[in-house]
């Protein structure tokens, strides 16, 4: 992960508190839990292609939560393809909902939050992959290529708006390659289901944070 002088380190905290100043309108305020994580890459990533059901099936490195992966990412290699957290990993699938992190006192870092599945067809199960709000981002590359995702998913899926919070589900689903960080989020180790609309996520793993998106021929 890269790391921050302590100078830096300031001038991020003074600009997430400004940032959070000019989305008083949205609501939306810097993460908490493992956002370090959430918001950063390593500095030299594995990029692998992964498809989706492997994903999907891939085991927890950990059986419970624990502080020291507060700001550390996870080192506990997983799955057919020894999988890490941190790793970049790309995987193609039906993007069926967006919906804004901004409802609740516990989801307000204004995340798009994103569920894909192998189908488009809309039933439960789903890989949740998000996206961060790009001025909660120290490192301004990854910032760039957070807001590069965000308005592709705006202006090519939402007609220029915002998600809600409800989530917008689509009308027609999309086939797509997605490409980001393989994120393991604890806080849902313990059987809290993340999904909206009905739709449940029933892994912790996620893609996070997305670094790029581009529309894929969908499968015959």
């Amino acid at each position: 992960m890269k790391t921050c002088t302590r100078f830096t380190l300031l001038a991020c905290a003074l600009t997430l508190c400004l940032n959070t100043l000019f989305t008083q309108d949205l609501h939306i305020k810097p993460g908490v839990e493992r956002w370090t994580i959430k918001t950063s890459l390593l500095d030299h990533p594995q990029n692998k292609t992964v498809p989706l059901a492997e994903l999907l099936a891939l085991p927890n490195p950990v059986d419970r939560e624990d502080s020291k992966y507060d700001s550390v990412r996870i080192p506990f290699a997983v799955g057919p393809q020894q999988l890490q957290e941190g790793e970049i990993v790309t995987t193609t699938a039906w993007l069926l909902l967006v919906a804004l992190e901004d409802d609740s006192k516990t989801h307000r870092d204004g995340d798009y939050h994103i569920q894909i599945r192998s189908s488009s067809e809309w039933q439960d199960s789903c890989l949740v992959v998000e996206v961060p709000y790009p001025e909660f981002v120290c490192d301004p590359a990854l910032a760039a290529k957070c807001g590069t995702v965000r308005q592709f998913i705006k202006d090519r899926l939402l007609q220029g708006k915002e998600p809600g919070t409800r989530g917008n589900k689509l009308d027609h689903p999309v086939y797509v390659t997605i490409t980001g960080q393989l994120f393991f989020d604890l806080s849902h180790l313990k059987g809290n289901l993340r999904g909206k609309r009905g739709m449940k996520s029933y892994t912790p793993w996620e893609i996070h944070p997305v670094t790029a998106i581009k529309f894929a021929p969908a499968p015959k």
